[in-house]
């Protein structure tokens, strides 16, 4: 009998601690909508592509550069395969390659050049810039599930499936916009 009874209140005890335990809310997020949506953040994005636009218009003019050797290299090339040219005409044609050629491998090296410090200048402003601001927007999502009782945010994009009731989208951006 003692048995019984102390496996009756043991079984009392864990179910009222399965009932006792709360349910976990939880919550989604479009953390690309927060971003897209996150005024100061879209104005970070502006000056990073600002910064690095002067960049990537020099690299354009570059490669512009790089087809016009190729093109004369080109022509040069089918003169000194022409057959009707003499030797000494020939000879021009494939001096003109060599100089070509060169000139074509020191765009290439000024152009990778660039390449990397365009680069450089965008992972700089990402961490200058808008690193900062996504912490921003991750504290916003913390401050909305706070006041909203929340214990889990997951991004939408993650997820499955999940109720449009489910998603603080809205409302984090209404906060990061207020500051």
């Amino acid at each position: 009998m003692k048995k019984t009874i102390t496996l009756f209140l043991a079984s009392l005890f864990c179910a009222a601690a399965l009932f006792a335990q709360k349910t976990p809310v939880v919550a989604t997020v479009n953390v690309q909508r927060i971003l897209n949506d996150y005024t100061e953040f879209q104005a970070a994005v502006e000056k990073v592509k600002g910064s690095v636009a002067p960049v990537e218009e020099e690299m354009k003019k570059m490669q512009s550069n790089l087809e016009a050797i190729v093109t004369k290299g080109r022509e040069a090339e089918a003169k000194a395969k022409n057959p009707a040219l003499g030797d000494e005409a020939k000879a021009e044609a494939k001096a003109e390659i060599a100089g070509l050629q060169a000139q074509l491998q020191a765009a290439q090296v000024e152009l990778q050049q660039f390449r990397q410090q365009a680069q450089q200048l965008a992972q700089q402003g990402q961490q200058e810039e808008l690193a900062p601001l996504q912490q921003k927007a991750v504290e916003a999502v913390k401050e909305v599930a706070k006041d909203k009782g929340i214990d889990l945010v997951v991004p939408i994009n993650s997820v499955v499936y999940s109720s449009d009731e489910l998603e603080i989208s809205d409302a984090v951006i209404a906060v990061l916009n207020a500051q």
